[in-house]
């Protein structure tokens, strides 16, 4: 079964780190289409199809990813029977902070979340799913640097932040001449003005530090490389992987490093998640 180890595999062993292009040619500007570009780039690389031609990249992303989503029809992708992923994109390393939007930070992916689309809900039989993030800096139509990190060692649990939209809500809700509309947004009113053609639309915009410097004291930072990778996995979950022999096999013959690191758990910094670093430059 595909997962993020076939994907750090897959973009180690690619020669081309190119992400110019939208094959959909639909994205209306080009700070969109690169981020479209890499959207692509990081599904095919958990498809292990870099590279390939239309029909083969179909095939290999059918057999493997239950649902594909796209910016309105959140998550970026699912593996089947596995992990969900979100795919970000920045300009810069010194990017501060990643933008949701209307999505507040996931460990992982529920079924039950009123943002995600019917077509998300029923591609397989699932109730709960592992999130990756992945975090690809692209200079013009280069990838310079790519982070993946589980949601369990970068985000809180979704309590903790629907707690705040609800605080928002009922605040809202409880405003004297104001009359809520139905919406998954932290509010509507509708019909402001006399003419009832004015509509406010109340919308949150989460924001989360980018793992670049979340979590850079954890590898050495170079100036004089080309590429950069890392990933940072916890370790049950990288134990679980049936191609971890083969993973590290390769990693050792590729000059992949991978170490042991001890993370501070997002729910309880008391507690401290074992965990896998792997760290990639050339």
């Amino acid at each position: 079964m595909n997962n993020i180890l076939t994907a750090i595999k897959a973009i180690v062993k690619n020669s081309s780190l190119v992400v110019d292009e939208d094959p959909k040619g639909v994205v209306p500007n080009r700070a969109n289409q690169m981020g479209a570009a890499l959207e692509d780039y990081v599904k095919n690389a958990f498809a292990d199809c870099l590279g390939r031609d239309g029909q083969f990249v179909k095939l290999a992303r059918n057999r493997i990813f239950s649902y594909i989503g796209n910016s309105i029809n959140p998550p970026d992708a699912m593996l089947a029977g596995s992990d969900a992923i979100e795919i970000k994109k920045i300009e810069s390393l010194g990017t501060s902070q990643l933008q949701l939007n209307s999505s507040y930070p996931k460990n992982k992916l529920y079924s039950d979340n009123p943002k995600i689309c019917k077509a998300c809900r029923e591609c397989e039989a699932w109730q709960e799913k592992d999130m990756v993030y992945v975090v690809g800096q692209v200079e013009g139509q280069i990838l310079q640097n790519i982070f993946f990190v589980y949601g369990d060692l970068y985000c809180d649990s979704r309590d903790v932040y629907e707690r705040v939209e609800n605080a928002i809500k009922d605040g809202l809700e409880s405003l004297d001449d104001i009359k809520l509309a139905e919406t998954n947004e932290l509010g509507r009113v509708n019909n402001v003005d006399h003419l009832n053609i004015s509509d406010l639309r109340i919308r949150g915009m989460w924001l989360i530090k980018s793992p670049f410097q979340h979590f850079r004291s954890l590898f050495e930072e170079k100036t004089n490389y080309t590429f950069k990778l890392v990933a940072l996995i916890p370790e049950d979950k990288y134990n679980s992987f049936q191609n971890v022999e083969e993973f590290e096999e390769f990693c050792d013959e590729n000059g992949v490093v991978i170490s042991d690191e001890k993370i501070e758990d997002p729910q309880n910094p008391a507690n401290l998640i074992n965990s896998k670093l792997i760290t990639y430059f050339y």
